[in-house]
């Protein structure tokens, strides 16, 4: 009886609660006066357009280095790809010079780092701060790679 009770009381509490907010019986909430967005517009729009703005321009990195092809380390480079939120980059990978847009791709790698900058700090992004060592560029079977370094 006691469960029954409190039941029917939360029931109508709700009901009040929802037939009281402001917004129904064509009253306009102040945000709607000011031509602001309503709380109910989803800002998951932005937030998956900013996700999936950042997942293109790494596939896109990604695809222009492909499997960097060198016929001398000299024709090697390592680029810093992506931002952590302590600082840094999120992950390092060997390039080739022969045969890419070297300004084109420097252009891809700094709007993946400031989107990728900007949504961390827009969604309170932290992270474990732990320092990536840079890797040691090698010439492997034609290929530049990016090797691990000794840890000390």
């Amino acid at each position: 009886m006691k469960l029954l009770t409190y039941g029917c009381m939360l029931a109508l509490v709700c009901g009040v609660t929802v037939s009281c907010t402001p917004g129904e019986q064509g009253e306009q909430t102040r945000g709607d006066e000011l031509g602001e967005r309503s709380f109910e517009e989803p800002v998951e729009h932005n937030l998956d357009e900013l996700t999936s703005r950042i997942a293109g321009l790494d596939q896109q990195i990604r695809s222009m280095i492909g499997m960097a092809y060198a016929d001398n380390l000299e024709q090697c480079r390592l680029a810093e790809i992506g931002h952590r939120p302590c600082g840094g980059p999120q992950y390092y990978m060997a390039y080739s010079t022969t045969a890419l847009d070297e300004e084109a791709l420097l252009e891809l790698i700094a709007e993946h780092r400031a989107l990728q900058t900007r949504f961390q700090q827009e969604n309170d992004i932290v992270g474990t701060c732990e320092v990536l060592p840079r890797p040691q560029l090698t010439l492997q079977g034609g290929r530049c790679v990016a090797s691990p370094t000794a840890e000390r």
